[in-house]
């Protein structure tokens, strides 16, 4: 077959190209290599990887059963500085948990007290277990009846942790400077 070219030959339908280097079917790698490989990157990944991360509460899930859990939650001394990372994560959980629709840090009365000067006017317990559990509290505690009476809308449970608590308590103490 002269005049033909090298890559076309004759078949039954007419010329049929050759298949060129460039159009030969790429080779893909099989499912235990692509296994391997993965495996591999994640053991590299891995090996940079401390035996003990550093736990931060604030960045992740709450787990009470911590070691460092009760040194968190215990809460500071007036005069101890404004923990900045437990006052941010207060103050986010104050605006996303819904706070600031009955109460203010600006002294002014909405449908619940004000939460200026809360952190100087009661002890941390009391406030603690006012936003816990507040329907006991408007039972067992005469403070929040009176406030019951004076803004005549129970707070409802909230389905707040621990850690919410104590933060939202710090973020308290930087809105109205009760810590240098």
């Amino acid at each position: 077959m002269a005049g033909q070219s090298e890559r076309c030959r004759p078949h039954s339908g007419g010329l049929r190209p050759s298949l060129r280097p460039e159009l030969r079917p790429v080779r893909r790698p099989g499912f235990l290599s692509a296994v391997l490989r993965c495996t591999a990157i994640g053991l590299v990944a891995l090996a940079g990887c401390t035996s003990e991360p550093e736990w931060s509460p604030l960045d992740g899930p709450w787990d009470p059963e911590h070691p460092a859990a009760a040194a968190i939650l215990t809460p500071p001394d007036r005069d101890a500085p404004v923990d900045a990372a437990m006052a941010d994560a207060g103050e986010r959980w104050y605006r996303v948990r819904g706070c600031l629709a009955c109460h203010r840090v600006d002294g002014v009365d909405v449908a619940g007290p004000g939460l200026s000067g809360v952190t100087v006017r009661r002890e941390y317990e009391w406030f603690r277990a006012m936003v816990l559990r507040p329907d006991s509290m408007v039972v067992a505690d005469p403070v929040a009846r009176e406030l019951l009476e004076i803004y005549r809308v129970p707070m409802p449970v909230q389905g707040v942790s621990d850690l919410h608590v104590r933060a939202i308590w710090e973020y308290l103490r930087r809105v109205e400077g009760a810590a240098p």
